[in-house]
């Protein structure tokens, strides 16, 4: 999958890119309601996949159009507890996925979450492959500026939001 030259996005910035990585970037956050969830989730049913799926489909046009590239990367984490005798373990397990997507202008949305769909689900299949390993393993040429790999990595956090109101839980996504 990581065979070949390696794209680096190249997203519009209001600053420089400082010459070291400094970790002072920003996270976006924001909220679905439970009506939007639900039609996104049909979008994903839709095309025979999780919500998750095709939000990162999204997320992968976004940026493509932001930066004219067709081909991205990003890094996702990943819970790493494959099996269930270790959902009871205490530790941390989470490793970093990196998924690389092509989101051709030609395609269109339902044709690229197929493609997103196939990729993803492979690189879950190799999720205990350490992402370290996988940075070690191919020779990178190093930027201090960026993170070897990819500089965008997506969360989804799919939880419920409570209302004032205690006994009333609204669906919906929060990242």
């Amino acid at each position: 999958e990581f065979e070949g030259e390696i794209p680096v996005l190249e997203i519009p910035t209001d600053y420089p890119r400082p010459m070291s990585q400094s970790f002072e970037g920003d996270s976006t956050g924001f909220e679905i309601s439970g009506e939007e969830t639900r039609a996104l989730n049909a979008v994903a049913l839709q095309g025979g996949a999780t919500l998750f799926m095709a939000l990162a489909a999204a997320v992968n046009i976004l940026l493509s159009k932001l930066s004219g590239q067709e081909e991205i990367i990003i890094g996702t984490p990943i819970a790493g507890r494959r099996h269930s005798d270790l959902e009871k373990i205490i530790g941390m397990f989470v490793n970093t996925l990196a998924l690389r997507n092509y989101p051709i202008g030609i395609r269109t949305f339902k044709e690229f979450l197929a493609d997103l769909k196939d990729r993803v689900l492979m690189a879950f299949e190799n999720q205990e492959y350490p992402f370290e390993g996988l940075v070690d393993k191919l020779s990178l040429k190093r930027d201090m500026g960026r993170n070897p790999l990819f500089d965008v990595m997506f969360v989804l956090q799919n939880m419920n939001t409570v209302s004032a109101d205690p006994d009333e839980k609204k669906p919906g996504l929060q990242k």
